[in-house]
C-alpha cells in the first residue's frame, strides 16, 4: 500500500494547460467509474502524477467508494490475484515503470484490465509502449485513455 497524502486534493492543484487533460479524465472517472478505463498517465518525475492519483484516492474515499492506493513497486501477482476479486472499485497504482519484473505479474494485470471490472488509475515516467513489460500488457493498458503531463518548461 502507498501512503496516502490527504492533503493532496484537486482543489489545491495547479491546472494549466500541460496537464488539464488528465485532471479533467480524473474528474470524469470519479463521476462515472468506467468510462474510460484503464486511465494512464505518464510523464516526467515532478509533474503532479502523484500529485493527481491522491487527488483522486481522496475524492473517492470522500464519497465512501472503494478505493486503494498501491506503490508498483509494492506490487506482486499475488496482490494482483488477490484484487481481482477484492471489494474494490477502483485501484489506483503509482510509477508503474518501478513495477518489479515478472511474467506472471504482467499477466495478471493485463488480466485484471481485460475482466474491466474494476477501475484502474495507472500513473508512470514512461509511456506504455516505453513499458519493459511484455507487448500483451502494453496493448492492454492503452485501452482506456493515455496521456501526457509535462512541466512548465518544456
Amino acid at each position: 500500500m502507498k501512503l496516502l497524502n490527504k492533503n493532496q486534493t484537486f482543489e489545491n492543484f495547479s491546472v494549466n494547460d500541460r496537464n488539464a487533460w488528465a485532471f479533467a479524465a480524473l474528474k470524469k472517472v470519479i463521476a462515472d467509474k468506467n468510462y474510460f478505463n484503464p486511465v494512464y498517465i505518464y510523464g516526467e518525475e515532478g509533474v503532479g502524477k502523484s500529485h493527481l492519483l491522491n487527488a483522486t484516492n481522496n475524492a473517492l474515499l470522500s464519497e465512501q467508494n472503494k478505493v486503494i492506493l498501491l506503490s508498483a513497486e509494492s506490487l506482486t501477482y499475488h496482490i494482483v490475484d488477490n484484487l481481482t476479486n477484492s471489494e474494490f472499485d477502483y485501484i489506483l497504482i503509482d510509477d508503474l515503470n518501478l513495477m518489479p519484473k515478472d511474467d506472471i505479474l504482467e499477466a495478471q494485470l493485463a488480466m485484471l484490465i481485460e475482466e474491466n471490472k474494476k477501475q484502474l488509475v495507472i500513473t508512470s515516467t514512461v509511456s506504455p509502449n516505453s513499458l519493459e513489460v511484455s507487448s500483451k500488457l502494453q496493448e492492454r493498458l492503452q485501452w482506456g485513455l493515455t496521456t501526457n503531463m509535462t512541466s512548465q518548461n518544456q
